[in-house]
């Protein structure tokens, strides 16, 4: 393995390129976080306008780089242990081959950030087709299914990031199916066009039914689908407030009918596809650490009449002033008593600076790491961007990486608990 000084001096040969990737806008899974530390001022220019001798700028000093990190990576370490390490990403990123090598150095696994989700798919405005047309295309339509029209999907961006994963050995995780924040809101309404006509609810358990069975069948038949090993079938259900859900369905508490369904339809095609050992049915949802007697509740409704959902993804927005990583680490503790499987799906970390931030990781990390070596079925960690300068919060520096190929000291501690934890790093 090539030392970590050729290596960061090939990684900076490349930093150039990608920061010149398009950027495009995120629009996120929200979360309640902490106020956040205040941003500097602007100086103040100076009054004199004499000129005066510009000072030489005095070189920061990067992070200290520990003997061990020569040959560690968060693939070779965490993706090791824990089976999948993680980055959320977008399409147009994803068109780099540059960027597909800073993944692969890190991550063996991907989550699209905004282009699973149903707005993506459905649009901003329907495209109806009929019935018998929609069958042509190969989607799948209920028996229950009384309307004469169904919204044409578009699933170009997502077959090209399927072949792209299979193509760099990438697993993806499918985010999301049903979510009330980025699922258009004419899909609940009359014949998908009414401006103020909400449909019954047993006309949107059969739209639901299209559309993820539609969706799962047409990955799953897909050359290239086998690479998606776990669905967020339902997320952030707890925070749907307002939503057209809840206008459909009304206030359900903890015991949603319609997000059990869900779950029973994705297991449903699972099954069908002969993968249900394969792949991760997800309870996905933010602020676990302060809900996790109502997320336990949802779960035991869910799986109240066969095991269907089989885990919860705990997305791990954090700060450094709340939750602690012993409270972290006492939520997840309680999810795996209870005998679920738990990813970290969006990971990362606001605060108030890089080595407060890096003290926060390591003791979260090591708080993880000690569940997973007690036997917790932990089974994957994705950080919510690949860099500070691509992430949804990049003002408050929430990552590991300045740029992609600058770490911060955060990831060396990172690394650093990973060892201290007791495990070997392997070349």
């Amino acid at each position: 393995m090539k030392k970590l000084l050729s290596y960061l001096a090939l990684l900076a040969m490349t930093a150039a390129l990608f920061t010149a990737c398009s950027k495009q806008s995120s629009n996120s899974d929200p979360t309640t976080v902490p106020t956040q530390s205040e941003q500097p001022s602007p100086t103040e220019p100076a009054s004199d306008l004499t000129p005066t001798a510009t000072p030489k700028p005095t070189a920061t000093p990067g992070p200290t780089v520990p003997a061990f990190a020569e040959n560690a990576s968060l693939l070779n370490t965490y993706g090791k242990t824990f089976g999948y390490s993680g980055t959320c990403i977008n399409y147009s990123q994803l068109k780099s081959v540059y960027t597909i090598k800073l993944i692969k150095a890190h991550h063996n696994s991907i989550t699209l950030e905004n282009e699973m989700k149903p707005d993506a798919l459905l649009g901003q405005s329907p495209v109806l087709i009929s019935v018998e047309d929609a069958k042509e295309l190969g989607y799948f339509i209920p028996e229950n299914y009384k309307e004469s029209t169904v919204p044409k999907l578009n699933f170009d961006t997502v077959d090209n990031v399927l072949q792209i994963c299979a193509e760099n050995d990438l697993a993806l995780r499918a985010h999301t199916l049903v979510w009330h924040s980025q699922t258009p809101v004419w899909f609940f309404r009359a014949d998908y066009t009414s401006p103020d006509t909400y449909v019954s609810g047993e006309t949107m358990d059969a739209r639901m039914e299209f559309y993820i069975r539609t969706v799962m069948s047409h990955v799953y038949d897909n050359e290239y689908g086998s690479v998606v090993y776990a669905w967020d079938v339902v997320n952030e259900y707890l925070h749907a407030e307002n939503s057209g859900w809840e206008a459909v369905y009304g206030k359900e508490g903890l015991t949603p009918s319609f997000v059990k369904l869900a779950y029973e339809i994705a297991d449903d095609v699972l099954r069908e596809y002969g993968i249900r050992d394969k792949v991760t049915l997800i309870f996905n949802d933010f602020n676990t650490y302060m809900e996790a007697d109502e997320i336990l509740s949802v779960m035991s409704f869910i799986n109240s009449d066969a095991p269907i959902c089989d885990g919860i993804g705990m997305q791990a927005h954090l700060d450094t002033g709340y939750p602690s990583p012993s409270l972290f680490k006492t939520t997840l503790q309680r999810f795996l008593d209870a005998g679920y499987e738990v990813q970290l799906t969006e990971l990362d970390v606001t605060n108030k600076n890089e080595n407060t931030q890096a003290e926060y990781y390591y003791n979260l990390m090591s708080g993880i790491l000690d569940l997973k070596k007690a036997g917790g079925k932990i089974t994957g960690i994705t950080y919510w961007g690949l860099s500070d300068n691509y992430s949804w919060r990049e003002s408050q520096s929430p990552l590991l990486f300045y740029l992609p190929s600058r770490p911060k000291p955060s990831y060396y501690q990172v690394l650093q608990a990973y060892v201290d934890a007791g495990y070997e790093i392997e070349e």
